[in-house]
């Protein structure tokens, strides 16, 4: 890249006699298929530091490649590369082997300012009526309090649609996932007078290894989180189990239906397959993040909103879905015609970041990162997020991720029709503002969840392909990926165990800020039950034992001035009381939420029918 002529204006870029490069960055990514940050920043920054440093790329194919071979550097130490560009997800993996190095002082003392206009999920200065401090800043680019990314985008999945079409048919932006499918059904296979092309419903690359398991976990995640990040999306927050069930079921019953609707290439192409017959207008509906926006797809017809949610939630006790209500979900939306919608917006992929090998010297740690400082800056990112209509840039498809990004005005100098960067803009804002936003799961061994959530969805459309899917064939693969995650968690925690290192749950609720709250000490009762119970037992045997007693003596001259009547009403009051000891012994531990709330109501009417015999 050291000969690629810089576009930077100055004084961002350093003007004078380029001289042989001095130093050269390794950069680790993947191979897009759109210009990438390296191919992009690269030579910008080599001008900038006057042609002394040379920015070298390598790329492999495949998500899981990139991530076994960043996780096998950092396990290892090997220190092959100085930067890797990745997806976030990634993090947890290499973390605990100090893979990433540490870059809260480089930025506390060089890049603060910079740093604090990155978005923060719930900004106050962006939203004034919330409070709310977690977003990219904490979430994306942090582990257990360090920062160890540098954010170079700000992924956000939103629903696109081919605005013409719907209007012409009488449809609205869907609502639900039920509704999405509707559409796709009742327009696939028509010929669009207007442009007389035949049309597809439904627009969403599934090739392996790419961005199916996102599509996978914003389906899941409306049914599966309700009240916030805390409680987890895929796995429950406080013991770690797969949130699946049934919930994963009707994830593949409506992927069924996209793909029998959708375009007839899904499974061989991955974003290329959203975009494409959507600027042809040939499709009509499609999941994707900003790319669609910035290529500037059909012009003024080009629909934006957010993904759409679910009608029915997870009952995590139970497994089961149940219709959504004010009270399981919180955040939902109420339709005079449908009802509550749980919506889950959906922080995919948590945007491309850029990373500093733990495992290089200190020199040329401080070098790359001032490369990617230099890259994720206000100026330097503008020019990817802020694009020209039309330009190499807009291709590239970078979502916004920080403050400085979200004029509206910017956009519309850039050629972007103001109507459409409204709708644009406005579903971040809504996005991130959403108490229930859903991040990714960034533990260790994320990569291969998200890649068996994957495999079940790819293996299931492959299986299902031409014919009717059963219950029994979804049962079973849902058991199968279910069996292959809990199998992933006890693996990792034996070598934890083995290594004296932190099992994955208590990791998965640092990161989401729950590990205080679920594992303080709630004085549970637990194997001292057993001994009320005894105990319990006990009474209540001596009771009836000495009711018994008094029933066969009761022609006895002392029983008669006793009053059997009144012997009996004090057993059956020591036997009712006794049996209070048994709803005291309930807790976290044996008992679902509603056992609990029943045993606690129960206590003091016991008691008092007690006092009363």
């Amino acid at each position: 890249m050291a000969n690629t002529t810089c576009d930077c204006p100055a004084p961002s870029c350093n003007t004078a006699t380029r001289e042989e490069p001095e130093a050269v960055i390794k950069v680790f990514t993947i191979d897009f298929k759109a210009p990438d940050i390296t191919e992009l920043m690269g030579p910008r920054f080599e001008e900038y530091k006057n042609g002394q440093v040379k920015i070298d790329v390598s790329v492999v194919s495949g998500f899981d490649t990139l991530f076994s071979e960043i996780e096998n550097d950092a396990r290892l130490g090997l220190g092959l590369f100085d930067v890797f560009i990745t997806p976030p997800t990634i993090m947890g993996s290499v973390a605990p082997y100090n893979g990433f190095t540490d870059l809260t002082a480089y930025i506390q003392e060089n890049y603060l300012e910079e740093w604090l206009d990155i978005f923060l999920f719930l900004s106050p200065s962006l939203f004034p009526s919330t409070t709310h401090t977690a977003g990219y800043r904490e979430i994306i680019a942090s582990y257990n309090g360090k920062i160890l990314m540098t954010p170079f985008d700000g992924d956000l999945l939103h629903l696109f649609y081919n605005k013409e079409i719907l209007d012409y048919y009488n449809f609205d932006s869907p609502r639900t996932w039920q509704e999405y499918n509707d559409i796709a059904e009742q327009v696939h296979g028509k010929i669009f007078p207007p442009t007389n092309k035949t049309l597809m419903g439904s627009c969403i690359g599934r090739l392996p290894q790419c961005a199916g398991p996102y599509w996978a976990m914003q389906v899941l995640s409306s049914m599966t989180q309700t009240k916030g990040s805390s409680e987890g999306s895929l796995f429950d927050t406080k013991d770690m189990s797969p949130l699946t069930n049934d919930a994963l079921v009707e994830t593949l019953k409506i992927f069924e239906k996209q793909f029998k609707y959708g375009h007839p290439t899904e499974l061989e192409g991955c974003i290329e397959i959203n975009m494409p017959a959507m600027k042809d207008e040939e499709c009509v509906l499609t999941l994707n993040w900003g790319n669609a926006f910035l290529s500037n797809l059909i012009p003024g017809k080009l629909g934006i909103d957010k993904a759409p949610g679910s009608q029915k939630v997870l009952d995590r006790e139970t497994g089961k879905l149940v219709t959504c209500t004010k009270e399981l979900c919180p955040n939902a939306v109420y339709y005079d015609d449908i009802g509550f919608v749980n919506y889950a917006p959906y922080a995919a992929f948590g945007g491309w970041s850029g990373a500093v090998n733990g495992n290089i010297s200190d020199e040329k740690k401080k070098l790359a990162m001032e490369f990617l400082t230099f890259s994720a800056s206000k100026e330097q990112s503008s020019k990817l997020v802020i694009p020209q209509v039309g330009s190499r840039e807009a291709d590239a498809g970078y979502d916004p991720y920080r403050l400085s990004h979200m004029n509206e005005e910017d956009y519309v100098k850039q050629g972007f029709d103001r109507e459409t960067t409204d709708a644009y803009l406005g579903t971040i804002k809504e996005g991130l503002l959403s108490p229930n936003l859903v991040v990714d799961i960034r533990f260790p061994e994320a990569t291969k969840m998200m890649s068996i959530l994957d495999t079940a969805v790819i293996n299931h459309l492959n299986e299902t392909k031409g014919v009717t899917a059963t219950d029994q064939m979804r049962r079973d693969i849902v058991k199968d990926a279910t069996a292959d995650m809990k199998k992933v968690i006890s693996e990792y925690d034996s070598r934890a165990h083995m290594e004296k290192s932190e099992k994955i749950l208590p990791q998965y609720q640092k990161l989401r800020g729950v590990y205080g709250e679920l594992n303080e000490d709630k004085n549970l009762i637990g194997d001292v039950r057993w001994i009320g119970y005894a105990l319990g037992f006990v009474i209540i045997a001596m009771a009836l034992l000495f009711s018994g007693w008094v029933a066969i003596n009761r022609k006895h001259r002392v029983v008669r001035i006793s009053q059997p009547i009144f012997l009996h009403l004090i057993c059956l009051g020591v036997l009712v009381l006794s049996s209070a000891i048994f709803p005291l012994g309930i807790d976290d531990t044996d008992s679902t939420e509603q056992g609990r709330n029943a045993a606690c109501a129960s206590i003091p009417r016991i008691v008092q029918q007690a006092l009363e015999d």
